[in-house]
């Protein structure tokens, strides 16, 4: 026999074990950004979300930036950087929640002239360039 209070019980752990999996969905992952601009170029990198700015920072020929990525559960993040080399200025997403919450893993992202490309852990390269600046 079932009784009311072991079904509230049953209920309530089920939803705390729903919400600690989506917590640490976003918890403990980063974002790398590297430049890997073809001539070398200097990279001035400024990236934010909705509630976070993490300022201005300077990335140097093959040199990387990190952050860790603050995910809302219920809500959609977005991290956008604004990326400026040769006096021009491009815009990507490097997080959002929406379709990179469910990979579970770090985005490494190198910057490239023409398109950023993101790591293929399977195969260890940065081989994922189907994304474009905006």
């Amino acid at each position: 026999m079932i009784t009311v209070g072991s079904s509230i019980d049953t209920l309530l752990f089920s939803l705390f074990l729903l919400v600690a999996s989506l917590m640490a969905l976003c918890e403990g992952r980063s974002v790398y950004i590297r430049n890997d601009l073809r001539n070398g170029d200097f990279i001035s990198v400024h990236c934010q979300s909705e509630d976070k700015d993490l300022g201005v920072q300077g990335l140097n020929y093959q040199r990387e930036l990190t952050f860790p990525i603050k995910a809302k559960i219920f809500k959609t993040t977005i991290y956008t950087c604004t990326l400026t080399w040769n006096g021009r200025l491009r815009r990507m997403d490097v997080f959002n929640s929406k379709w990179d919450g469910k990979l579970g893993k770090d985005l490494k992202w190198s910057i490239q002239d023409d398109r950023p490309c993101l790591l293929n852990f399977s195969t260890k390269k940065y081989d994922l360039c189907n994304y474009i600046y905006s």
